[in-house]
């Protein structure tokens, strides 16, 4: 494979910018994508549209996971397959995770469909909010096939190291979902239902271009001949996939219960979150486009019994994280109030969305570190202390903290939670990581 080189003996520098930028661009474009649909909602809709979107959010997460569980398992399984040079597995692995993809989503799609009168009340809608989150899940619940499947076959192509296909189908398929967001929602006034099959029709056009991308791939595979629920592939592959998709599974759960607090006081802070979550996203995302784009790198040292370099890869992106990330908390802070103007002129709705804000942004370069902890964990295949670090920061830290803080602060305890949840979570994860690098190679399997 052309990129084995690159990710035997390239610097932390060239790692970062032929394989993380692509994926940062992804993400970042990504996040342009949820703004448009909260920037168009909060535009031409009403503060119970754009709370129905920060409602749905978990619903939305769920379907996110199971693409992050097959996605992210499948590559990191065919990274480390390639770096102890059993490229026969690969083909087996980018099988299952097409064919296993399109039936979780099927299944999910129709838990969905069949479970909305439980699950409304479950995610906190009022009669105000209820009808406009439940059009925006019927389109996401028809889509979720689409949506697994083209988010589960972006990750695996990324395996050898080459992240350009991956970049193309996604970015396309974002794009479009961009263009499409202010015909069906501003011109067309179909509010949330049109922001919802925006971005199914994006997820199609990006499975439609990846599916050409990994059918010319020698190493990889499509065929129904070489898909297998045999457990030395599905369980690998769900193994891997785990720690990622369980943080993700636990993150719908904690907003879930994050949102009903939130409900308590009123639809306008629900708006305001919805509002400051997407303006601060930015961050977060480019630190996680770092990490995830050396996650083959590091993967294939690992397959490679090399820790010397699997040392220099993390340290040198973890401090590039912690520096990315602190320059623009510091550039979202003086600006905070012109981010959320942009995406609502409710002049309560932009008030209480500076503080949101500054809660987002006060740990969010410490994040860079917790992040690199969780990158590495999940691609050397530690798969129990990956998954403990990846529920840490989204629920078993998490929960609690904001639980407590609410009692004690009210409102104010909600918005500054997820800072002290972070700092913790941080701490403990590096007590884990530093646990396994002193005993990873004497027990591989973890």
């Amino acid at each position: 494979m052309k990129n084995e080189k690159l990710m035997r003996e390239g610097s932390v520098a060239d790692l970062l910018l032929k394989m993380s930028f692509p994926v940062i661009l992804v993400m970042m474009v990504t996040v342009l994508y949820n703004l448009a649909d909260v920037f168009f909602i909060g535009r031409f809709g009403d503060r119970f549209q754009l709370a129905a979107i920060s409602l749905a959010g978990p619903v939305f997460s769920t379907v996110s996971a199971f693409n992050t569980l097959i996605g992210f398992g499948s590559c990191t399984a065919c990274s480390i397959a390639l770096g102890e040079g059993q490229e026969d597995l690969i083909k087996k692995f980018s099988a299952f995770a097409l064919y296993a993809s399109i039936g979780f989503g099927v299944l999910l799609g129709a838990l969905i469909l069949g479970g909305m009168p439980f699950l409304l009340p479950l995610l906190g809608t009022d009669g105000e909010t209820a009808p406009y989150t439940e059009e925006y899940l019927r389109i996401v619940a028809l889509g979720a096939p689409f949506m697994i499947a083209s988010g589960a076959l972006g990750n695996t192509v990324r395996a050898d190291g080459d992240v350009k296909d991956a970049m193309i189908a996604s970015m396309s398929g974002t794009l479009l979902n961009i263009a499409l967001d202010p015909l069906f929602i501003a011109v067309f006034r179909w509010g949330c239902a049109g922001a919802a099959l925006a971005t199914v029709i994006g997820n199609v056009v990006s499975l439609l271009l990846l599916l050409r991308a990994v059918s010319r791939k020698k190493a990889f595979s499509l065929s129904v001949k070489e898909f297998t629920f045999r457990k030395e592939i599905s369980l690998r592959v769900l193994g891997l996939g785990l720690p990622m998709a369980a943080s993700t599974l636990l993150m719908s759960f904690s907003s879930a219960i994050s949102n009903r607090l939130t409900v308590s006081y009123g639809n306008v802070a629900v708006a305001a979150r919805s509002v400051a979550g997407k303006s601060a996203m930015l961050i977060p995302m480019i630190v996680m486009g770092l990490c995830m784009g050396v996650q083959p790198a590091v993967s294939y040292a690992y397959g490679c019994r090399n820790k010397a370099r699997l040392r220099k890869i993390v340290f040198g992106v973890g401090a590039v994280c912690v520096a990315v990330a602190a320059l623009m908390s510091a550039v979202f802070f003086f600006f905070r109030e012109q981010f959320v103007a942009a995406f609502s002129s409710d002049e309560e709705i932009i008030a209480l969305g500076k503080t949101m804000m500054l809660g987002t942004l006060l740990a969010v370069p410490v994040e860079g570190i917790y992040h690199m902890c969780s990158t590495f964990l999940q691609a050397t295949g530690k798969v129990s202390f990956a998954t403990l670090t990846s529920l840490l920061q989204k629920g078993l830290v998490f929960l609690p903290v904001l639980l407590l803080m609410e009692r004690l602060f009210a409102l104010n305890g909600i918005i500054f939670s997820n800072a002290v949840t972070t700092l913790i979570s941080t701490v403990i994860a590096l007590l884990l990581c530093r646990s396994w690098s002193r005993q990873m190679f004497s027990d591989a399997k973890g």
